[in-house]
């Protein structure tokens, strides 16, 4: 199920809500309820950091979700994002595609890999628009186009960052030895480019994220809406002593997010971003108090894990291949 794709260029500035309620979406026979909370199209650049605190690139994506409050809300919904004016959708969703849960919101994503930031730019430079089509119970809609380089049709994906971890008033030397009894600070360098979203109450974001050796989460500075969210003014968040157990691993997880368009079409907030995210691998000393993750590691739903394959979106890899 699929609706005819008709174009409106209009573009309507509104304010970004990360973490928002089902909303609700307008037609011309009245209200409607829409279970599609968010559509996000973003460049993202991921990294990994080395115990030498040596940064490699690992992918460079291109990446389309939708984002809903609840596991079972993208059951009933067909969803397409086109490109410019293609009549061909670039990706298609559906309720049976896998999803993922972070910071308090399910999505589903697609993406594809590149091998290089120029590679990038020549599949999607920085002038395309992307439209969402959806379908549902709610109805049909055609959401207004959403720019991956903004206004100024620019991609500025912020300047990587390493991380730097500090127990004890001083910088840990040994990933492979953190205190788990002691606060954990987790900093980077600032987000220069970073900014308050024009005509909006919100910002550019940090995300700083740390999960366990099954998947866990163990640590968040939170979702836009939390009171004590890391924004993009600051350069350090801090685990509280006991999110970390001895004797395990753990990924630490920093991502800065330049918010680069953003609209509200049908009642559905729509993003466009410019990304990159840091890994860093760490260990706790002391014994452990289990066998758990005796073997292969699970990795969080939303760390990078290899890159897609072929020239088709897929779903997200780390949750095809782990969840």
């Amino acid at each position: 199920m699929r609706m005819k794709r008709m174009w409106r260029w209009l573009f309507a500035p509104a304010v970004c809500i990360a973490a928002c309620s089902t909303v609700t979406a307008s037609t011309a026979d009245g209200d409607a309820r829409s279970d599609v909370t968010m559509t996000w199209v973003e460049k993202y650049v991921t990294y990994r950091q080395n115990h030498r605190d040596e940064l490699s690139l690992t992918d460079v994506h291109f990446l389309a979700e939708i984002i809903f409050d609840g596991d079972h809300d993208f059951d009933a919904i067909e969803a397409a994002v086109y490109e410019n004016n293609s009549a061909k959708p670039l990706a298609t969703y559906g309720g049976a595609d896998k999803r993922a849960f972070t910071n308090g919101l399910y999505y589903t994503r697609k993406t594809r890999s590149f091998d290089a930031p120029e590679d990038l730019e020549r599949r999607h430079p920085a002038d395309t628009t992307f439209v969402w089509t959806i379908s549902g119970p709610s109805g049909e809609f055609e959401l207004d186009p959403i720019r991956i380089g903004g206004t100024e049709g620019e991609t500025r994906v912020p300047a990587v960052s390493t991380i730097r971890l500090r127990q004890n008033d001083e910088r840990v030397a040994d990933y492979e030895a953190l205190d788990p009894s002691q606060p954990l600070t987790i900093s980077w360098d600032p987000f220069t480019i970073g900014s308050p979203l024009e005509g909006t109450e919100w910002n550019d974001w940090v995300f700083v994220l740390v999960s366990d050796c099954s998947g866990n989460v163990v640590y968040t500075s939170g979702a836009p809406e939390d009171d004590d969210f890391v924004d993009y003014t600051e350069t350090s968040a801090t685990a509280p002593a006991g999110r970390l157990q001895p004797g395990q691993r753990y990924v630490v997880f920093i991502s800065q997010v330049n918010t680069v368009d953003h609209n509200i079409s049908h009642g559905i907030t729509q993003l466009a971003a410019n990304s990159f995210a840091t890994e860093l691998p760490v260990r706790t000393r002391g014994a452990t108090k289990s066998d758990i993750c005796a073997g292969e590691s699970k990795p969080a739903q939303y760390l990078w894990t290899r890159k897609t394959r072929g020239d088709a979106m897929e779903t997200w890899p780390t949750v095809a291949d782990y969840w």
